[in-house]
């Protein structure tokens, strides 16, 4: 986790801690004060006393965090396929027609000898 992650969880953190952050279920019930705070936070946490019931989630943050998640799902798909391309290592000579062929039946003979070795011990 880097230095900016970490602010940033932080500052999250403490953003959602600060007053008119959370709303109490009787509160949610009675009035559309919250209303107000969710437009401007973007986020408000639901309490049922002590306990958070749920959090409650404007348009515009859900589409920001939907696009946050978008963005890292992205990022990790790139890095896998970077990874696979970096595990082939010098396996980037494509074969094809009879050099595939040829490679396809040798590579099948040397799994046969090794699995009857294995099975056989060598005989």
């Amino acid at each position: 986790m880097t230095y900016m992650d970490i602010k940033e969880r932080a500052e999250a953190l403490r953003e959602i801690s600060t007053p008119g952050s959370r709303i109490g279920l009787t509160e949610l019930s009675r009035s559309n004060a919250w209303r107000k705070a969710l437009e401007q936070r973007g986020l408000l946490e639901i309490v049922d006393r002590a306990d958070t019931a749920g959090y409650l989630v404007s348009v515009d943050s859900l589409n920001e965090m939907l696009d946050v998640i978008n963005a890292l799902e992205s990022e990790v798909e790139h890095l896998t396929i970077q990874q696979m391309f970096t595990a082939r290592g010098d396996k980037e000579q494509w074969e094809t027609g009879s050099e595939l062929s040829q490679s396809a039946q040798e590579s099948l003979k040397r799994r046969k000898e090794k699995i009857h070795a294995f099975l056989y011990g060598g005989r």
